[in-house]
């Protein structure tokens, strides 16, 4: 059990056979902090690591209490994010196959979880390979590998036909969020001894796509009315209120920590709403430039042309208190 780890309560019974080097563990039943399970288990001792292998099927899971006993992925304490520990990679190998009808991770709910755990020289690796959550699929690799020069780590998630309201609550985003059905992509790698280090350090990207809907605690007629008035506002000043949209498009590249949107756009029967710049987890800082485009009603006498009018911004502030500078007000493109 990797030093720290808190897994609660744990029972074992099983039909046990021995063999030189081998310990073979039949009709097993098992329970974590009183999750019940049944499989069968084989420990091998010939090897210059003890080898854990088998299969347990559960009822209901908890996957950080299970995680935090075979894998370093809890803190050093249950306070907030700590130093992730490595060393158990050092000590055995690991090969199970889960799965249970009902998981939790955190606040999290899965269901028809499938998923293996395996540990084998200073290399960790716990995957779900498929899991329902959020109305929709969930798949999820979480990869520790231990080099001299450090632990790198790699995270990557898929989440297809999910709810995105519930999806983004779930990641603590709460602003500007595609209440509908759509899928989101994440991949991060980089080196880190702490989860703030990790995410402060990564390189990846993620990508979102979703269907028809709404976004969240946007008011856009407000918006628009602050934008025309000048001077900058809170995005909070604006909140009251839901935006009915056709479809949302999110594309970012993180670099060291540092997302830039390669493209952020929403569109609705009337307005096309684009977001760019970037966005640092160190700190939570925010440096985009948006807009608000629609259709010009009018036609220019001159030309004879239609172009769409924008109202043009600034985005600063943080993750929790972004704030709006607008720019102006005119034709697209000029």
């Amino acid at each position: 059990i990797a030093p720290s780890a808190a897994i609660g309560s744990v029972s074992i019974s099983s039909k046990v056979t021995a063999s030189a080097g081998r310990i073979k563990f039949e009709n097993t039943a098992l329970a974590l902090d009183n999750n019940p399970g049944m499989g069968a288990l084989d420990l091998s001792l010939g090897d210059a690591q003890p080898v854990i292998s088998g299969t347990l099927a559960f009822d209901t899971l908890d996957l950080r209490s299970f995680l935090s006993a075979f894998t370093p992925l809890g803190p050093a304490s249950g306070a907030g994010p700590g130093d992730v520990e490595t060393n158990f990679a050092d000590r055995v190998n690991l090969d199970l196959r889960l799965s249970a009808a009902h998981a939790t991770a955190g606040t999290i709910q899965l269901a028809d979880v499938a998923a293996t755990a395996q540990v084998k020289d200073g290399l960790s690796v716990f995957d779900i390979s498929d899991a329902s959550a959020f109305g929709g699929n969930i798949q999820t690799s979480l990869r520790f590998d231990r080099k001299p020069e450090g632990t790198q780590v790699e995270i990557r998630l898929l989440a297809s036909d999910v709810d995105g309201g519930a999806f983004a609550t779930a990641a603590g985003m709460t602003r500007l969020v595609p209440v509908g059905t759509g899928t989101v992509s994440v991949i991060l790698k980089g080196p880190g001894r702490t989860w703030d280090s990790i995410f402060e350090n990564a390189d990846g990207s993620v990508s979102a796509t979703f269907g028809p809907g709404a976004l969240s605690k946007f008011n856009l007629p407000a918006f628009l009315k602050h934008t025309e008035q000048g001077g900058f506002f809170a995005l909070d000043d604006v909140s009251d209120g839901t935006l009915p949209i056709d479809g949302a498009e999110v594309k970012a590249t993180i670099s060291r920590g540092v997302a830039r949107l390669d493209k952020a756009e929403a569109n609705s029967a009337k307005y096309k709403i684009w977001l760019s710049g970037i966005a640092s987890y160190a700190g939570r800082g925010l440096a985009l430039s948006g807009g608000v485009i629609q259709p010009d009603q009018a036609t220019t006498q001159k030309t004879g042309q239609q172009g769409p009018n924008q109202s043009s911004f600034f985005v600063g502030g943080t993750w929790n208190t972004p704030f709006i500078s607008p720019i102006s007000r005119g034709v697209s493109g000029e």
